[in-house]
């Protein structure tokens, strides 16, 4: 079953979240995508300067019998640029898409299109398609956050897409704001195992949050059984929380080895995520 249909039939959802390499290099990508095999329905490619394109690398793994999830940037691009991108993905039979603006510098274009907007034009350029927008559960504002987010569920998008969580308490305040005006909005939680006390650093730092006194004694610790063990509980919480419908991994490293792969497996059948 697809990423799609397990969240439309109410299963929880698995996905793998994977930078593209610099040039078009179908074995590198592929080797990313496949990491973690048949415990994922979904692979979420990142849109990244310098590096092939996410609309191009999800129409290789889509050639190769995959399922991916085209993030759509919208920082500098026009609205003619971003019509062009979403007519070649519905050629194409694209059917899953993240609508982010990117974290990337860029000069603004000369026709500009709101995120919102672009929900709207995928949702009419992709019938059927699963469209997406992220929530940063970390926001000072709450209100602000709602305010930004409710316009492109109203706009079109049916799931959101968290920064990584490392417990559910700020997941479940804003899923529970949420679904009082859009009830059948699903809910996809960033997850990423943290072996490391600098990993965690760079995490708190980009974030601008403090992680869970439980997972930062762990690391303190310096036992890296005990830190894929922390990852379990968190994807254990994440999967037993009415909040979250499914999980998107994203690794610390660019290029994980088959060694995590499998550590994330176990993880992931642990925390009963894995069927």
């Amino acid at each position: 079953m697809r990423f799609h249909e397990r969240l439309r039939a109410g299963r929880f959802a698995v996905a793998l979240e994977i930078t593209p390499p610099q040039k078009p290099l179908a074995k590198v990508l592929l080797r990313r995508a496949q990491l973690l095999n048949e415990h994922v329905q979904a692979i979420n490619v990142i849109q990244r300067p310098g590096r092939q394109s996410s609309l191009d690398a999800s129409l290789e793994l889509l050639g190769n019998g995959l399922n991916p999830t085209w993030h759509l940037v919208t920082r500098g691009r026009s609205r003619s640029e971003v019509a062009a991108e979403l007519a070649r993905a519905h050629e194409a039979g694209i059917s899953q898409v993240l609508c982010i603006l990117g974290d990337h510098p860029a000069d603004p274009a000369d026709d500009p299109v709101t995120i919102r907007e672009v929900v709207a034009m995928a949702r009419e350029a992709l019938p059927g398609a699963l469209i997406g927008a992220t929530l940063n559960q970390y926001g000072k504002d709450e209100e602000a956050v709602l305010r930004n987010l409710l316009p492109k569920l109203a706009a079109g998008a049916s799931y959101v897409q968290t920064q990584p969580a490392f417990d559910s308490a700020a997941l479940e305040r804003y899923a529970a704001a949420i679904r009082r005006d859009h009830p059948d909005t699903r809910v996809i939680a960033m997850a990423m195992p943290l072996l490391s006390l600098d990993a965690a650093s760079k995490i708190e730092e980009r974030l601008g949050i403090h992680l869970p006194r439980k997972i930062r004694e762990v690391l303190e610790g310096g036992s890296e059984d005990a830190a894929w063990e922390a990852f379990a509980d968190t994807l254990r919480q994440l999967v037993q929380s009415p909040a979250v419908d499914g999980v998107a991994i994203m690794t610390f490293e660019m290029d994980a080895s088959p060694e995590t792969g499998a550590r994330i497996c176990d993880a992931l059948r642990a925390a009963g995520a894995a069927d």
